[in-house]
């Protein structure tokens, strides 16, 4: 009697445990054809992957000249970079503020410089927040009216031992105070003599250097 209490007592989870183990796998198998089921249809594109890093940019290319032929490693590009940092191009063209200078009467109306009783101009303090870039001094008050805009690449001339002679165009930018100074701003020219060679091209010099004439 004490034996088939024994028995019975085991069979009980014994036969749960081939239950759970038989109804497992038939459970996750459906589990798993469910999802596959609801899971989102993504189409493949037809188009080619691109392999490596790929940078999209918002600044246009410069221009350049059709069919110029660039030596390797020099672009347009690159050019517009070394001549953007080189001092002699991005110094911006600045004017003293005097009676008779042409920003005068506009820096008067926006409340930038004052009159004195004497007939001396000073800044005022609207005028050292907004326009910047402007030094005081004791000749007075001298203000930035233009930068130096690359436009793009005209012409590339090969000046032997490596080096190449490039003509940039170029305008000037007015700030918002110069406006008066270059309404329509027109065509600049210069040369850069460029050399280093494929992986270290740098400006040398400049053949001629920017002008400053205000046009």
């Amino acid at each position: 009697m004490t034996e088939h209490r024994i028995l019975r007592t085991v069979a009980l989870p014994l036969g749960v445990a081939v239950l759970f183990l038989l109804l497992t796998p038939k459970l996750c198998e459906r589990a798993i054809t469910e999802a596959k089921s609801q899971r989102p249809i993504v189409p493949q594109s037809t188009e080619p992957t691109k392999a490596g890093l790929v940078i999209a940019s918002s600044t246009p290319a410069p221009g350049s000249a059709p069919d110029l032929q660039f030596p390797r490693g020099l672009d347009a590009a690159r050019i517009q970079y070394l001549v953007e940092i080189d001092p002699a191009f991005s110094t911006p063209s600045t004017m003293a503020v005097t009676p008779a200078a042409p920003i005068t009467e506009q820096l008067i109306r926006l409340q930038y410089v004052e009159k004195h009783p004497d007939g001396t101009l000073a800044p005022t303090r609207e005028g050292f927040i907004n326009v910047n870039g402007a030094i005081d001094s004791s000749d007075g008050w001298t203000v930035p009216v233009a930068v130096r805009k690359f436009r793009g690449v005209e012409a590339i001339k090969d000046a032997d031992d490596g080096r190449f002679n490039v003509t940039v165009l170029w305008q000037w930018q007015p700030t918002a105070i110069g406006a008066a100074v270059i309404p329509r701003p027109q065509d600049h020219r210069v040369v850069a003599e460029f050399g280093g060679g494929e992986g270290h091209w740098v400006l040398m010099r400049w053949v001629s250097e920017p002008d400053r004439e205000l046009r």
